[in-house]
């Protein structure tokens, strides 16, 4: 049952309850003056109509109450279904890859079922914090792409996606031309004929790195309700590109430590072969004190010793860099050892 249907029924019964009083008043007029007996038996029937109509026009105002709120629940729930099905693609979807803009890609055709859009964009912050690479989905196109690409750069300030990222709050822009003289981004779309947005924070923990951005050509196309759809969306992204921030940074730290490795190994067989040199020079100066001999000696054994410093500070900057990508690595959470990750478990 519709919402009209309740109304169109209560409008009927009235209806009739009221051509049934014009009857009754007809015959009244007709008939009523000889007996008394017809005025009262239509009013009494007047009576038991109205009220007949009274009561079934509360019953079907209770009925339609009830069905729209059933509509509504129902609503809600497909909303969630929905929420559910996105959630679970994007999981899907991040297990077989840890390229989120490549996810991203794949999913925006499923974002849109949830939210109706024109775009969808997803803008990651730079490991140096001072800008995003924007990449964006035009979901009534085919992606021509094989592989996603970033369609802009931005930096941070006069950004409305680094306001959003600052503040770690969701913005409703309903009219994309109001806010065009203050951002650049939103100046963008305002050119491209989209008339408002949608920006959510890619956060976990306390830390924002990127947004998740939905685009219409229509004002006002979006509500908290579409926050709420989305938020949890958001979420999955911002774990992925972390989780591929964290995996690009251990693939860095074993290749410096391989590099390292090799570097202290060669650096050790190298300083041994010098060592070696230096002292049998130091035996050829004592066993044959010629003075030219001598000073190539010296020579010998001066580039020798210069050599061994250059080692020296080949391996302190292998210790340092591996150092750093290390604690790159532990501030990403991702523990050095198994026992390290035992006790990170336990804390």
């Amino acid at each position: 049952m519709s919402f009209r249907q309740p109304r169109a029924a209560v409008w009927a019964i009235w209806a009739v309850v009221c051509a049934f009083a014009v009857t009754q008043a007809l015959g009244i007029a007709d008939g009523g003056a000889r007996s008394s007996n017809v005025v009262v038996q239509a009013l009494v029937a007047s009576a038991v109509m109205l009220i007949l109509a009274f009561f079934a026009t509360r019953r079907i105002e209770r009925l339609a109450s009830a069905v729209r709120a059933t509509e509504r629940a129902h609503g809600a729930t497909l909303d969630e279904v929905g929420q559910l099905e996105l959630s679970n693609a994007v999981l899907q979807v991040v297990a077989r890859s840890v390229d989120v803009p490549l996810a991203f890609q794949a999913l925006a055709r499923r974002i849109v079922r949830l939210v109706p859009c024109d775009r969808v964009g997803l803008a990651l912050l730079s490991e140096n914090g001072q800008e995003f690479q924007t990449y964006t989905a035009r979901v009534n196109q085919e992606e021509r792409r094989a592989r996603p690409r970033p369609d802009m750069v931005f930096k941070t300030e006069r950004t409305a996606i680094g306001n959003v990222v600052k503040s770690r709050e969701p913005a409703l822009i309903d009219d994309t031309g109001v806010d065009a003289p203050e951002f650049l981004d939103v100046n963008v779309l305002h050119s491209a004929g989209l008339k408002s947005a949608l920006l959510l924070p890619l956060v976990t923990g306390s830390r924002a790195v990127g947004t998740l951005n939905v685009v219409s050509r229509q004002h006002a196309a979006f509500n908290q309700q579409h926050i709420l759809l989305l938020q949890p969306i958001a979420e999955i992204f911002a774990v992925a590109h972390v989780a591929q921030q964290l995996q690009m940074a251990v693939g860095k730290y074993r290749s410096m430590e391989a590099m390292s490795e090799l570097t202290l190994s060669i650096a050790a067989e190298m300083n041994s072969a010098l060592q070696t040199i230096i002292g049998h020079c130091d035996l050829l100066e004592r066993g044959y004190p010629h003075p030219e001999l001598q000073r190539d000696l010296a020579t010998v054994v001066h580039q020798a010793q210069r050599i061994s410093g250059l080692l020296d500070k080949m391996r302190a900057a292998a210790h340092d860099r591996l150092r750093e990508v290390a604690e790159t690595v532990n501030q990403g959470g991702v523990p050095e050892s198994p026992e390290a990750f035992a006790d990170r478990e336990v804390t």
